[in-house]
């Protein structure tokens, strides 16, 4: 039986964006998936407000034909890795796509990447349950994704990732065991909480930013500095000995639209920590707490304040389990055993 891996082309951002996905594509074709590749150019590209009608309408026509000319292509009963969202056709055209591989008897398995009404708004979007409720089965980031769907009306079984694969050839470097640096990679200026962290009066650590520089830095505190930013394969850049996993509004609790989305989803940011050789610090709230207290890959907080209170407190023997834990686990995700132990008999 055949087995595709379906995606969009689209243009590599020097950013994480696109990296989960090229990995899902690199850890499918390793098991056996051939890649089936849909050429097009962005939505945001092509429907920017400054667009013509016309135009809009040209592109709308121009995706249904890409996407017939797919399905034409696509035979009955292959196996289906689809990554959704499918950013540049929009949940209209993804449903209308899925419901013809349906039609054709295609084994649908659905990899769920962002659940952008969702994130956005709290609520879901119709055809986004329906969507995935076309599939034969989900593969959701955490336990608490999983319960967001069943509360929502999505019914389709799900696997449970937890954490994405990182796929690199670099071996991460060695982490002082004593050095309380904290890396925190990312979209600074959509990190509203950076804004408020500046007011904590940290005694003992250091916090490095990753990303594209913010326009003012002049208010940081000694403690706090931007570092720059690197490719996303090469993990080595960090050598920071904590990886800082927060997002929102606030720093007392995960507040706002992005600092409630983490109490679903596996921040991709997470595994490029772990794949650097780096334990992680997050909320308590977030989704991926438990899993990270219960397989000792880092430390949870309630708080930003919490900090330093927490690392100052680990003993040596803690962090020893900690640090052979992180290692373990780095070479699973850089290798692609997370979804490959999904799909390998698939």
């Amino acid at each position: 039986m055949e087995k595709i891996v379906i995606d969009y082309q689209y243009t590599n951002y020097f950013s994480a964006r696109s990296k989960a996905r090229e990995d899902v594509n690199y850890i499918a074709h390793k098991n056996g998936f051939t890649q089936f590749v849909i050429n097009t150019k962005t939505t945001t590209e092509q429907t920017a407000s400054n667009k013509s009608v016309l135009k809009k309408i040209a592109y709308n026509f121009r995706k249904l034909f890409i996407l017939f000319g797919a399905i034409l292509s696509i035979k009955r009963e292959t196996i289906v890795l689809f990554q959704y969202p499918f950013a540049p056709f929009g949940d209209f055209f993804t449903l209308f796509f899925c419901k013809c591989l349906k039609f054709k008897k295609c084994n649908l398995i659905i990899m769920v990447h962002d659940l952008v009404h969702y994130r956005q708004t709290k609520v879901f979007d119709k055809r986004e349950i329906m969507i995935l409720n076309i599939a034969t089965k989900l593969i959701v980031h955490t336990s608490k994704m999983e319960e967001l769907f069943k509360n929502n009306g999505v019914h389709t079984p799900c696997e449970l990732l937890w954490l994405f694969d990182y796929i690199t050839p670099e071996i991460p470097n060695q982490k002082s065991q004593t050095s309380f640096d904290i890396a925190f990679a990312g979209a600074l200026d959509k990190s509203i909480f950076l804004r408020e962290i500046k007011r904590i009066p940290y005694k003992h650590i250091s916090l490095h930013l990753y990303g594209n520089q913010l326009q003012d830095t002049s208010s940081y505190p000694q403690w706090m500095k931007y570092v720059g930013r690197f490719s996303p394969e090469n993990i080595t850049m960090l050598q920071e000995s904590w990886g800082l996993s927060w997002d929102g509004d606030g720093i007392d609790s995960l507040q706002g639209v992005i600092g409630n989305y983490l109490k679903y989803i596996s921040p991709h940011k997470v595994s490029l920590y772990i794949a650097a050789g780096i334990p992680v610090i997050i909320s308590k709230e977030s989704a991926l707490a438990e899993y990270i207290e219960k397989n000792k890959l880092g430390i949870t907080i309630q708080s930003l304040y919490d900090i330093e209170a927490v690392l100052t407190a680990l003993t040596n023997s803690e962090m020893q389990v900690i640090r052979n834990n992180v290692s373990l686990m780095s070479e699973r995700l850089r290798n692609g055993k997370m979804l490959g132990s999904i799909i390998e008999n698939m």
